[in-house]
């Protein structure tokens, strides 16, 4: 009889569980921890997104330049249409872009028929600006692929209101080589 009490006593006390304190305590540290980590890693995913941007936008470029050697003709690289408060706000590039094959005159955004005939349709998710600084609203890619001199496009994440944050710069040369530069930096 005694062993069977001793049994059952060792069976209780050995704890086959979590207590409910211990199991609040890890929940509460685990909070803490998350609640530390939150903003850098909000930071990160800013930054990630910045650089898919820059990346599109680099493919873009490439696939416009080899396809201009190909074709033999110009490729566009234009804006879509819409982007910008006004329509002469020829520099945001903040709703995408459009690769066409041909020049599109300076007087105008791509009409609807060069839309569906279009090569490629890249567009920015929404909180990201891209300005572009050249000629405007277009990258013309000649029939051996060079674009024009001094391309640059400034990549920054906007929504949160913090200026600088997530920034980075695209210099394009007339060849077509890209160099990205962190922040705000001007292309020589």
């Amino acid at each position: 009889m005694k062993s069977l009490e001793l049994s059952r006593n060792s069976f209780n006390s050995k704890g086959n569980g979590f207590t409910l304190i211990e199991v609040m305590v890890s929940l509460a540290i685990l909070g803490i921890l998350a609640a530390l980590a939150a903003p850098s890693f909000s930071e990160t995913i800013k930054r990630y997104r910045v650089n898919a941007i820059k990346d599109d936008l680099i493919a873009s470029m490439q696939a416009a330049r080899s396809e201009a050697i190909r074709r033999g003709t110009s490729i566009t690289l234009i804006r879509l249409p819409g982007c910008g408060a006004e329509a002469n706000d020829t520099d945001i590039w903040s709703c995408g872009w459009l690769t066409v094959v041909g020049t599109i005159p300076d007087t105008r955004d791509v009409n609807t028929s060069e839309q569906n005939s279009a090569l490629q349709i890249t567009t920015v998710p929404t909180g990201y600006d891209v300005m572009h600084t050249g000629s405007g609203r277009k990258v013309i890619f000649n029939r051996w692929g060079q674009a024009g001199v001094g391309q640059k496009f400034v990549i920054t994440q906007s929504n949160d209101g913090v200026a600088g944050t997530a920034t980075l710069t695209l210099c394009m040369s007339s060849g077509g080589r890209t160099r990205s530069v962190k922040g705000e930096a001007t292309c020589n």
